[in-house]
């Protein structure tokens, strides 16, 4: 048995709110989703995203990581295929990102607006294996674009590599 319920509110401003949620009395099929509409937009409560690069790379100096693998995108804001999260809400967000390399070096950049937010460098030569990540907290507004790139003049070298042992990732969420 699947129950629904919906909850409409309009508020002088004009925005309209409606919360939603669908429940089965077999608690094994139990899904709720809950969201706002302002302006005739839905926006999730939710919002996170998480991707991981699927093979190796050799990017250049200023060139954007495209992390292709898609894992959660609640909110629908990362696109896997220019690499770019476009904030589909404001707030204070989270975004985390791990790079490994092989027998180089690279720089990496987290990129919000153009403007350089966060760095990471790491050396791993003489056929080492490494990672490095590096972690953001930053207000973000709506319609702003987040993304990870290699560093705008020095191209590094090597590859930044991905397999069964360990993946690129670039990772999002809404705090408030």
């Amino acid at each position: 048995m699947l129950t629904s319920i919906i909850l409409v509110l309009v508020v002088i401003t004009g925005d309209v709110s409606a919360e939603t949620s669908c429940q089965t009395t077999d608690s094994r099929y139990e899904v709720s989703v809950t969201g706002r509409i302002i302006g005739g937009e839905t926006i999730p409560q939710v919002i996170a995203f998480h991707a991981y690069i699927s093979k190796h790379v050799f990017p250049g100096a200023g060139r954007r990581l495209v992390f292709d693998v898609t894992k959660t995108n609640e909110g629908k804001g990362y696109n896997s295929h220019t690499g770019v999260f476009t904030c589909p809400k404001s707030g204070m967000y989270v975004f985390i990102w791990a790079i490994r390399v092989w027998s180089g070096e690279h720089s990496t950049e987290l990129m919000i607006n153009d403007s350089v937010y966060g760095s990471t460098f790491l050396r791993a030569k003489n056929g080492d294996d490494e990672s490095v990540s590096g972690t953001v907290v930053a207000h973000v507004s709506k319609g702003d674009t987040v993304y990870v790139r290699n560093h705008s003049v020095f191209a590094g070298d090597g590859k930044i590599g991905s397999n069964l042992h360990g993946k690129p990732t670039f990772s999002g969420w809404l705090v408030q």
